[in-house]
């Protein structure tokens, strides 16, 4: 082929797409964009959209998660809070409390240690439920990465 054939060729793809743009055509309808798997599986979209698609979706997904987020941080502010009065209404229960018990022989002494393994037993049982959510959620993610091969696979549940 000659340059004047393809000068003819760049020509009519100008043309064909300037009358496309004034009949309303728009390229990003064309134009095809990959989909990340974890919106694929939470909006329930194709691995590739249009442009156009995308934009529309990523506005919608951001501001969702904007909301969420926002939502999940007051919530969290709020539980801040009580936790912050129930700790206030405990210490000044025990600063009330503490020299009555002070004058009982073998409570004074306990108290302090009753109230250090409570403390301890909460502490133990969040901290199994912060691992076992952990694991979990790690065992989901190694099936997103490498679905199981066999029926001799286990549940992946950790149950303790």
């Amino acid at each position: 082929m000659q340059h004047r054939h393809y000068a003819y060729i760049f020509a009519l793809i100008m043309i064909t797409l300037a009358l496309g743009a004034c009949a309303g055509f728009d390229l990003g309808d064309i134009v095809r964009v990959k989909t990340p798997n974890t919106i694929q599986q939470t909006k329930g979209l194709p691995s590739t959209v249009t442009l156009n698609e995308a934009e529309a979706e990523y506005r919608a997904w951001f501001e969702e998660t904007q909301r969420v987020g926002s939502q999940w941080k007051s919530n969290i502010e709020r539980a801040g809070e009580i936790r912050g009065i129930f700790s206030q209404l405990t210490l000044s229960t025990l600063d009330q409390i503490g020299p009555t018990v002070a004058g009982v022989p073998m409570l004074g002494p306990a108290l302090p240690a009753m109230t250090g393994l409570v403390g301890l037993f909460l502490g133990t049982v969040r901290l199994r439920k912060e691992k076992e959510a952990s694991f979990n959620k790690g065992m989901k993610e190694g099936r997103v990465v490498t679905p199981p091969t066999g029926p001799s696979q286990s549940s992946g549940t950790l149950n303790t």
